[in-house]
């Protein structure tokens, strides 16, 4: 079976964008002029666009035309869920570049967002932040916080290249139990957007998580926030039995 029009026109121009001939930034020509210099009629176009714009390279407003956002599709991180081991394996997949790291007690607003109980938010928690990245494109801005407990690994989470919770594993000998997780939605404010690389007031998925040992203390804490198209659970339901 051939391929669709549609789809080998949209083969074509996602090789025109990453060519340089419609630059970042730059508009796509009209419908028009399209239809003209590839043969083809208005419905293919805008079939083929739609693509370009479900790959997140090219974004589409009425009166304004078509914009070129990027050169190629962003990238994304399929994290399938349903065990402990699973949700690990994001940290060690995608390299978390800190960008900043300190110790002190955690302010009431951040007790709140990590659920932590205030006559515990006192003491020299671990806080880390930074960005989540693989291949050298950015997947999250994640923040890490660390009870007082571990705190002295402040010296060696620069140079962790696994997931902390392992570190921890390694230095102490406690282990993840069990992980507390809450999705939300939102909207990317201009700072998150610049160092995501992303569009200010974009859509985005947060997931919070919370690391617990046999005992229900608390190991670690992280607070993701991953921009459209860059992040998917992938999830199975079977029938109970």
């Amino acid at each position: 079976m051939s391929t669709p029009r549609y789809r080998q026109l949209t083969d074509v121009l996602r090789k025109e964008i990453e060519s340089g001939r419609y630059p970042i930034g730059s508009l796509l020509p009209p419908e028009v002029e399209l239809c003209e210099a590839y043969g083809v009629s208005r419905h293919t176009i805008r079939d083929a666009i739609r693509l370009l714009r479900e790959a997140g390279l090219v974004e589409r407003r009425r009166g304004l035309g078509t914009t070129v956002l990027a050169a190629a599709p962003p990238v994304s991180f399929v994290q399938p869920l349903g065990s402990v081991s699973a949700l690990l394996q994001y940290a060690r997949d995608a390299r978390l570049e800190l960008g900043d790291v300190q110790t002190r007690p955690l302010t009431p607003e951040e007790a709140e967002a990590f659920r932590v109980p205030t006559g515990e938010a006192h003491g020299a928690w671990l806080l880390m932040e930074g960005v989540r990245d693989r291949d050298a494109k950015p997947l999250s801005l994640t923040r890490v916080l660390i009870p007082p407990r571990f705190a002295d690994l402040q010296g060696e989470v620069q140079a962790w290249s696994g997931a902390f919770q392992e570190l921890i594993a390694e230095r102490y000998g406690v282990v993840v139990d069990r992980i507390e997780q809450e999705i939300s939605a939102e909207l990317l404010d201009p700072e998150a957007a610049r160092l995501l690389k992303a569009r200010r007031g974009e859509a985005a998925l947060r997931t919070l998580r919370r690391y617990f040992s046999a005992d229900d203390s608390l190991i670690l804490a992280s607070d993701s926030l991953h921009p459209a198209g860059r992040f998917v659970y992938a999830m199975t339901y079977h029938r109970d039995s």
